[in-house]
């Protein structure tokens, strides 16, 4: 989340949202369209071919052919129209679960609105610490409060009020009490929050559908094999309980002030919130002050996640500015008014084409994060993930420094037919993930790139040395594993199919994270290997040529020309 202000200790940053050109660009690292000749490695000028750009609206197959029926008596259809939502999806259940499918055809000439939810239905509430300078004009002539204004309509459209135990942590400038008011607000909402908050609490997944790190027992942080992230799950456990110890406190401080105080919730309650909130909620600009806001949206959040290249669908926030908020009624009249449409609302709308009642509405959760990144705030990591970091050696080993240089490791790729024509989605971006760790550069090189390189001898030692390094240090890491890349493959296909004795939904997400992390080792030390091989070619040819110039040397290094 892009903002100045402190992120708080246990949901951290929430995701942002992204603007739809952002998954509209093409993938980056490609081959070139000609083979490179051998003459030309020495001194090369490499371009990158210009790749067509893919278009923005083409349509997208389903990824299951098969998309099974969930909502069979329209339950969630209605609960989404007593709600006031304008809406072009249904719920369905393909090849990544329960999800959202749109309804129909959608989003062939421009970009189309799937879902629309007015803000007077969503909980919205201020997220991160306070920024000091804004607070001091927050009591000014003319100030509205647009979070504030939102929180008033949402207790008019549930025909409720929220306890002052709440509110005492959602009007404090401080991040932490700021995140604990999300928690309970949403808590409390599911079981007192009116008809349509009480409705859609069926709807969420309970503890054990989730696979979210917060909720995990010990026996299943070991299965990550990864005792950095099981260490970093643990202290959010720890920053939980510590949370659910004040809650005497707050609700004390409530009811001195004669208001109510917060109902009871058990740790696992308490922890169950926490990752609903981290998994689902977004962050974003809310009203002309500039403050970032956690929101809830209901039914927005059945949509599944992705990779950015099979994202069919963004978010976006509208009618939050100063004018568009004039009062709590403003946010009632437009949405009865417009079914949904006008006024402050949360739009769900196509990024592509979709073709028909099978295509599922993908949103990417984060577009930037890493697999241990995305591990630990959702529960879930993806397969090939091109932003992964491949951990390295601590110094003084020469592993955690080492790198090779990015012109000549791209031809050896091309060179050695690592890199071609071809390739998968999948393996491009693995091998775009491998690029940016070994080089320590962005795979991502303007397509107008004219640079030229070359490497003499000392660079060719400095250059082998250094892959050498790096293939030493990975190939010990993937060594060092409880379980090998057969075996987890295993594993994850048996608990997929259901027949692996034991399996949680934690510990299923656990197996396919710890698997990406040793495919992705893998593929970098067999990059490394075809480029030193390529080197030491490289070598040998040098060596023939200067052999085939029969030992010659420059006369006129050796002897100037008379004047």
């Amino acid at each position: 989340m892009a903002t100045s202000a402190v992120a708080p200790s246990i949901i951290g940053r929430l995701r942002a949202l992204p603007s739809a050109s952002s998954f509209h660009r093409a993938a980056p690292l490609a081959p070139s369209s000609s083979s490179l000749a051998r003459s030309q490695h020495r001194r090369l000028r490499e371009k990158l071919p210009r790749r067509r750009r893919r278009d923005a609206r083409r349509a997208v197959t389903s990824a299951s052919s098969s998309v099974a029926e969930v909502d069979e008596n329209a339950e969630f259809k209605d609960l989404m129209e007593r709600a006031g939502v304008k809406h072009r999806v249904r719920l369905a259940s393909g090849s990544r679960g329960r999800g959202l499918f749109s309804t129909g055809p959608v989003g062939w000439k421009q970009s189309d609105v799937l879902l629309s939810v007015p803000l007077d239905v969503c909980i919205a509430a201020p997220f991160g610490d306070a920024d000091v300078v804004k607070t001091e004009f927050r009591s000014g002539p003319g100030f509205k409060d647009t979070l504030v204004i939102l929180r008033r309509a949402w207790e008019r459209k549930n025909a409720c009020k929220i306890p002052k135990a709440i509110t005492n942590l959602l009007d404090s400038g401080i991040g932490d009490d700021r995140e604990l008011a999300v928690v309970l607000w949403l808590l409390w909402a599911t079981k007192h929050g009116g008809e349509v908050w009480k409705a859609y609490a069926e709807w969420l997944p309970q503890i054990s559908e989730m696979p979210n790190l917060m909720l995990a027992s010990e026996r299943e942080l070991s299965q990550l094999q990864d005792d950095a992230l099981a260490d970093e799950a643990r202290n959010l456990q720890r920053l939980i309980a510590a949370a659910h110890e004040r809650l005497p406190e707050i609700n004390k401080a409530a009811t001195d002030m004669k208001g109510a105080p917060m109902t009871d919730v058990s740790l696992a309650e308490l922890r169950w919130g926490y990752a609903l909130v981290a998994s689902r909620a977004v962050a974003s600009e809310v009203g002309d002050s500039g403050e970032y806001a956690a929101i809830l949206v209901p039914f927005f959040d059945m949509a599944n996640h992705d990779d950015v290249r099979d994202v069919t669908a963004v978010k976006s926030i509208r009618g939050t500015e100063d004018g568009d908020v004039e009062g709590g009624l403003r946010v009632m009249a437009e949405r009865a008014l417009n079914q949904g449409v006008g006024g402050p609302r949360m739009v769900l709308e196509t990024t592509r084409a979709m073709k028909s009642d099978q295509d599922e509405v993908v949103i990417s959760y984060d577009p930037t994060g890493s697999n241990r990144e995305l591990m630990l705030r959702y529960g879930f990591s993806l397969r090939c993930n091109r932003n992964d970091k491949i951990e390295r050696p601590a110094a003084p080993d020469r592993a955690s420094s080492a790198l090779v240089a990015p012109e000549p490791f791209r031809a050896a790729l091309e060179a050695k037919d690592v890199m071609k024509e071809g390739m998968s989605d999948e393996d491009r971006a693995r091998l775009i993930c491998v690029f940016n760790n070994v080089t320590g550069t962005s795979a991502a090189v303007a397509e107008d790139d004219d640079g030229a390189w070359e490497l003499d001898e000392d660079d060719v030692k400095t250059e082998t040395a250094a892959a050498k390094t790096l293939i030493r240090a990975w190939s010990d890491a993937l060594n060092q594993f409880e379980t090998s890349i057969g075996q987890d493959d295993a594993f994850l296909n048996a608990a997929r199919a259901g027949s692996l004795p034991g399996v949680t939904s934690i510990i299923a997400a656990a197996i396919e994270y710890r698997l990406e992390r040793k495919k992705t080792l893998r593929a970098a030390v067999g990059a490394l290997e075809a480029y030193v091989e390529w080197l030491a070619e490289e070598d040998e040819e040098e060596e023939e040529e200067e052999e085939d110039a029969g030992g010659f040397q420059d006369v006129e290094s050796e002897f100037p020309v008379a004047p």
